[in-house]
């Protein structure tokens, strides 16, 4: 077998494990996310175009609840973890056990950090759409992926590329340890738009209709695969090996290579050793099913109640006329009696909407939609009852915040690895590396919202400590007091309060100021001692000058005491 033949049994055998999960991501797409609810087709347009899949799918659905909590979920998501408003990473060295970084070291991964958040939120490199679509993913499958590409040609500005691929096209496998490291992507495209991206590398007969007028749309069946690069004996220094195919030719278009897994997978909370994870969404969606199953019973049931059907004799052929001001002759018979009425088979159904508005909210609670209704239903919080709910928060939102960061953390090192091989850290470079620091690898510490809210026991903490120091004093026990470290505590408060770091003055600045301050307070002691001083001697002198008014001669020792107290006091 040739190397086409090898990867497409990989193929095939990786897409019978992830069979299951596909099956599993159809089911949920119908009830959650109706733009993944992708249909079979053979239609070339709406193949490769695509189509509005949430147009087929959302007049199927008798209640939205579902749909609106993961669009509200996944916005929650994103404001706590990756808020473009704000820095949510830092950078640091990868070896817990290294030293802390000295000023210089403090500066490149400050000057490092500050590029990376500038080339993410650049337009041109698509990673806000693609981060959006992969964390609604990751919300509502469990599982969401980024394909992250290095860019050629396209400035400093824009080295990366980020595009989110959908979670169907995918065929993700895991080693040993559960690290995803494999990846099957089929996916489709026009022969032109194969042509456009490879050129001369693909198939004879692609490019033949390429240049055909009435075959140049026709679907070709691709495949992207990458996988570790000990799977295949060539002699590249990548980890990882890439192939892009064309399935029905069986021809190779490209083979090339990575130095880290480009495709980022984004777990919700992953519990097992497999490529997936599963979302809140799975557990949850009996209740959905069962939900849309009695919304539509009470659409029904409301529209038997508002236009019920009619009973009236089987010889009366007249349909009546029920529209506002219609009149039925010979619908009245001798006694003035009705010889149509209507057929009321629901007695209540505004009871079915009590059950419905139950499960509402049930579903509500799965899908944490209650988490961001905390400040709305209590706007008049303190500021304490405030921290305790957004502790709340952090707890329950906490393993699926630290599963994401797992990812966010491989698409650091993806950044950081395609940087390197631009030459960013080069000598002369805006982000050289200082010597110090050569060979050493850099790792990413988070400081999002969530990740503050997680050490908001912290805070507490020290609000206690000082409250508790406050009391000893106010009993006269300034022991507490004395213990406190002021600096540490403004540390700690703008670390986990997230306030910016430039209302602080530098080490250096309050150096000098205290510096300062000491020595405006010894001069003021020095010039009251000298004030004071000063006293006494005039207090002394007149203190003489009495006794000789008064005819008194001080003896030769008293001079001598009181010329030692001037001297004293000058």
């Amino acid at each position: 077998m040739g190397l086409v033949d090898n990867l497409l049994t990989r193929k095939a055998a990786v897409e019978a494990e992830c069979a299951p999960w596909r099956d599993h991501v159809r089911d949920l797409a119908k009830y959650v996310l109706p733009t993944m609810a992708q249909r079979e087709t053979t239609d070339i347009v709406r193949a490769i175009a695509g189509e509005p899949n949430s147009a087929y799918v959302s007049p199927q659905l008798y209640d939205h609840t579902a749909v609106m909590a993961i669009q509200r979920l996944a916005a929650g998501e994103i404001s706590l973890n990756m808020p473009s408003s704000s820095i949510w990473h830092d950078l640091k060295k990868s070896d817990p056990f290294a030293p802390d970084p000295n000023q210089e070291e403090k500066e490149f991964f400050e000057r490092l950090r500050n590029y990376l958040f500038k080339m993410r939120y650049n337009p041109k490199t698509g990673f806000v759409v693609a981060s959006k679509a992969a964390i609604k993913s990751r919300c509502a499958f469990g599982t969401g992926i980024i394909y992250i590409s290095e860019q050629m040609g396209q400035g400093a500005g824009v080295p990366v590329s980020y595009r989110y691929v959908p979670l169907l096209e995918n065929n993700l496998g895991a080693n040993f340890e559960g690290v995803v490291d494999t990846n099957f992507r089929a996916f489709t495209r026009t022969a032109s738009q194969c042509v456009e991206k490879w050129g001369d590398q693909c198939s004879a007969k692609v490019k033949t209709d390429a240049n055909d007028p009435d075959k140049s749309n026709r679907v070709v069946q691709l495949v992207h695969a990458v996988l570790p690069r000990r799977e295949f004996s060539d002699e590249s220094e990548m980890d990882y090996s890439s192939f892009y195919l064309e399935v029905e030719e069986r021809h190779l278009i490209r083979e090339n290579g990575y130095f880290e897994f480009p495709y980022i997978v984004l777990h919700w909370d992953r519990e097992t050793q497999g490529p997936y994870s599963e979302g809140p969404v799975s557990m949850a969606i009996s209740e959905i099913k069962s939900l849309q199953l009695m919304s539509k019973e009470e659409y029904t049931a409301a529209q038997q109640w508002i236009n019920p059907p009619t009973a009236q004799k089987d010889d009366d052929h007249n349909r009546p006329d029920l529209s506002p001001g219609g009149t039925n002759p010979g619908m009245l018979n001798e006694r003035g009696e009705l010889l149509v009425k209507p057929i009321m088979l629901q007695a209540n159904p505004g009871f079915a909407r009590d059950i419905i508005q139950a499960k509402q909210q049930n579903l509500k609670e799965a899908l944490y939609v209650n988490l961001w209704q905390i400040l709305i239903a209590s706007p008049n919080m303190t500021a304490t009852e405030a921290m305790i709910r957004a502790q709340e928060k952090g707890d329950l939102l906490g393993p699926s915040g630290l599963s994401l960061q797992v990812g966010l953390a491989n698409m650091v090192d993806r950044e950081i690895g395609i940087l390197g091989r631009k030459g960013a850290f080069e000598s002369g470079s805006r982000l050289e590396v200082p010597g110090s620091m050569n060979n050493q690898p850099i790792g990413v510490g988070f400081t999002g919202p969530l990740d503050r809210m997680r050490r908001i026991p912290q805070l507490q903490g020290i609000e206690r400590a000082i409250e508790m120091a406050g009391r000893l004093a106010e009993v006269g026990n300034n022991s507490g007091i004395e213990r406190l470290d002021g600096d540490r505590i403004m540390e700690h408060t703008q670390d986990i309060g997230g306030a910016p770091a430039d209302i602080f003055k530098s080490e250096l600045q309050v150096t000098i100021d205290r510096e300062e301050r000491r020595q405006m307070d010894e001069q003021q002691e020095t010039l009251q001692g000298i004030e004071q001083g000063g006293a006494v001697a005039q207090a002394v002198g007149r203190g003489v000058m009495a006794l000789q008014d008064a005819g008194a001669v001080p003896d030769a020792e008293m001079m001598h005491k009181l010329s030692d107290t001037q001297d004293n006091a000058g």
